[in-house]
């Protein structure tokens, strides 16, 4: 989480669009910066890390899943857009990378009316308007949440791959970018681990390492 919150405020190349594919080296779960630390401590197993995002959202589990960051600078059309077309604009390109290899999902469609609000507490669970389901029995396959700021639009996302048998994931790990590539009309730099200013980079580790990020109220 710490990586991807430099990959929006301190990569050295701000113009382009990048992105990053993560595993996690232990089993863990990430909640919303703006979520209560208490309420999802319960509901994970003990021992688990448990992380606070710098996206919003709810309780998401890393135990299986496939999991990415999107940073689109600031001068990007999907900056200045509603949030619904940056998260419909990403999982589209995750749809057509699964699409190729005959996997059957969607984006959920916006609905006609209102929405009445529902708590985040469940999101890996209930798909909202443009994540990615199933076209068969429903099931959420694809989520994320994203955070704006001057520096530009930061995108947090996951695939859950038990949801998604028979995917070739070393293919989907080459078909994603390229989709995303042209749906953003721009082509994503692959970022493994940039070189950042040494000061920038402990502070914002020490940060997510704190107990005051992750188990404040």
């Amino acid at each position: 989480m710490a990586a991807d919150l430099l990959l929006l405020e301190k990569y050295p190349h701000p113009e382009r669009v990048r992105y990053r594919p993560f595993a996690w080296s232990v089993p863990a779960y990430t909640f919303g910066v703006s979520q209560k630390w208490a309420t999802y401590r319960e509901m994970v197993p003990g021992g688990t890390q448990l992380v606070r995002r710098a996206t919003g959202g709810g309780l998401v589990s890393h135990l299986e899943d496939w999991t990415f960051a999107v940073v689109l600078p600031s001068a990007h059309p999907l900056c200045a857009a509603d949030a619904m077309a940056s998260y419909a604009a990403v999982h589209q390109a995750l749809a057509d990378a699964l699409l190729a290899q005959g996997q059957p999902v969607k984006l959920v469609p916006l609905p006609a009316g209102s929405r009445p609000f529902q708590s985040p507490a469940s999101c890996a669970q209930r798909a909202e308007p443009n994540d990615l389901v199933r076209t068969d029995d429903g099931r959420k396959v694809a989520g994320a949440a994203q955070k704006r700021t001057r520096h530009g639009l930061l995108l947090e996302g996951y695939v859950w791959r038990p949801f998604l048998p028979g995917c070739d994931w070393n293919r989907f790990e080459k078909d994603f970018p390229l989709a995303l590539g042209k749906v953003l009309q721009s082509p994503p730099v692959a970022v493994a681990e940039p070189i950042y200013d040494q000061h920038d980079h402990e502070e914002t580790w020490a940060r997510f390492n704190s107990a005051d990020w992750n188990q404040r109220s």
